[in-house]
């Protein structure tokens, strides 16, 4: 039951307990003007409302009393109007004013406000100066923006005929982020939702994100390996942890011969659980690929590794955690320079990456520009394909390969331009590298083409595909699952369309 829906039960309990002892206690004083107990509902209404015709009064102390009540409520009465009059003014007149004057305008609706929507709202300021902020709830936290206190889907169906709605369930509560959004996509905007939910057969325009996969987005993106890395320490395998694990197992697929060995430390048992068919396939030593290896032991125990890695990122869930063992390697072990801090909330003197303003940026919730990449992709695919599938009939699990392969664009564009520094895609960029990829082609091709198979074998497996002579997806059986070398050359000729896709690129 709601505050308000209390306070009025109370107040009209009290109303009416007070109604009962004014009528039993003149009735029984003889007075004549309260003879029922509508007389007295009457005397308490024209005494709150200050009209008082004098027609009825009481006469015992008690019932003066309770007049005095009734006189005093007429002066809560009026504050109660005006506030409310005020606040319907000031939270929804004004507002809608305000909107309607700048319905030209793209909005960006957001149904509570807090520090994860603030943090995007002003990013999405900077991005689009002449767009609206709306905020529906929450407490103010000094974004400019409009805001009204009432429930999106109230919003949503009065202005339906708005041309460009995005909106925004960013609350704590996950779960209930999905169910709100779920019912604000049946009006067609697009809707994006704060959600653990991965689910099947979600309407188009509905899109889910996760902090933990932005996150995993920004720091590969803003802090590539370079050529020289290739021993790397992660301590601290929980959500964070397994987020930036398994986008640098997608992401850091180099060319064959460079290859990046991934030393794991606490709580990884889950990660290996479900991940088995991946952290099987880079076990064995037998093979040339990337190498996972997690070890039982604290990190303390092995000070050689920690002494020579070229880099350690520190990733538990918890900040106090990461500061405190940031403070045991400075100390005892390596320079600050090698160690990356991951912090919700930055630390004066702490070079550290993983805030809300860096991770909750159009960018990285949004997608735009990876989302048209990996529909170009399919697009390229198709045209090669014997049973084309257009974007909007792939599964999940399909749309999700194709925007791993869009995300593994940059480190393409790096290779060929040689330079690991580049943090994002530009069309020069692009151009270059496509003009570079051209003209090694000829003597390149099987580089090219097992570099991008060894990215979707990886993509695969983590997701725990496994390879089976007759493709089964329900069972996630794949006959293509093998090494490079063992594929047919019209199999290997496919993977092409994934570097051809350099030279259309329009961003």
């Amino acid at each position: 039951m709601k505050k308000n829906t209390k306070i009025l039960i109370g107040a009209a309990a009290l109303y009416a307990m007070l109604l009962g002892l004014l009528y039993h206690m003149e009735k029984a004083a003889g007075n004549a003007g309260f003879g029922s107990i509508w007389d007295t509902v009457w005397y308490s209404l024209v005494t709150m409302t200050t009209v008082g015709y004098g027609d009825v009064t009481p006469v015992t102390a008690g019932g003066k009393l309770i007049g005095i009540v009734f006189a005093l409520c007429s002066i809560g009465i009026l504050t109660a109007l005006i506030g409310i009059g005020l606040r319907v003014i000031g939270s929804r007149l004004i507002p809608q004013l305000r909107l309607v004057s700048r319905r030209r305008r793209p909005w960006y609706i957001f149904d509570e406000e807090n520090a994860d929507s603030a943090a995007l709202a002003a990013a999405i300021r900077q991005e689009v100066p002449n767009g609206v902020i709306l905020f529906l709830s929450g407490e103010e936290s000094g974004v400019e923006a409009v805001r009204m206190q009432i429930p999106p889907e109230l919003f949503l169906d009065k202005f339906c005929g708005q041309e460009s709605i995005t909106c925004f369930f960013m609350g704590k509560d996950p779960w209930r982020n999905y169910s709100a959004a779920l019912k604000a996509a049946q009006t067609g905007f697009p809707v994006y939702c704060l959600s653990e939910a991965d689910a099947e057969g979600i309407p188009r325009n509905l899109h889910l994100f996760q902090r933990e996969d932005a996150l995993s987005r920004f720091y590969w993106q803003t802090h590539p390996l370079t050529r020289e890395e290739s021993e790397v320490v992660l301590i601290g395998c929980g959500s964070f942890g397994s987020a930036l694990l398994e986008r640098a197992l997608l992401t850091n697929v180099f060319q064959p011969g460079r290859y990046v060995r991934y030393h794991v430390f606490r709580d990884t048992a889950q990660f290996q659980i479900l991940h088995h068919e991946l952290c099987s396939a880079l076990s064995k030593e037998e093979v040339p690929d990337d190498r996972i290896l997690f070890h039982a032991e604290d990190w303390i125990a092995a000070p050689e590794l920690i002494r020579q890695a070229d880099r350690i990122i520190l990733c538990a869930d918890s900040d106090a955690e990461n500061l405190s063992q940031l403070e045991l390697l400075k100390r005892w072990y390596v320079h600050p320079g090698r160690v990356h801090v991951r912090l919700s909330e930055p630390v004066p003197g702490v070079k550290s990456f993983g805030g809300r303003e860096e991770i909750l940026t159009p960018e990285f919730v949004l997608k735009d520009a990876v989302n048209r990449q990996a529909v170009l992709m399919n697009d390229l695919y198709n045209a090669g394909s014997e049973h084309p599938t257009a974007w909007s009939d792939l599964s999940a699990f399909h749309r999700q390969s194709n925007i791993a392969a869009a995300d593994h664009l940059l480190v393409k564009v790096r290779y060929l331009l040689d330079d690991d520094s580049l943090t994002a895609l530009t069309e020069a960029d692009c151009r270059r590298a496509y003009a570079r990829y051209r003209e090694l082609y000829p003597e390149r091709e099987t580089l090219f083409q097992e570099m991008e198979h060894r990215r979707w074998m990886r993509f695969s497996q983590m997701c725990n595909w496994s390879y089976a002579l007759v493709r089964d997806n329900a069972l996630r059986l794949h006959p293509l699952l093998v090494p490079f070398e063992e594929l047919s050359a019209a199999e290997k000729k496919k993977d092409d369309f994934a570097w051809e896709l350099l030279g259309k690129l329009e961003l």
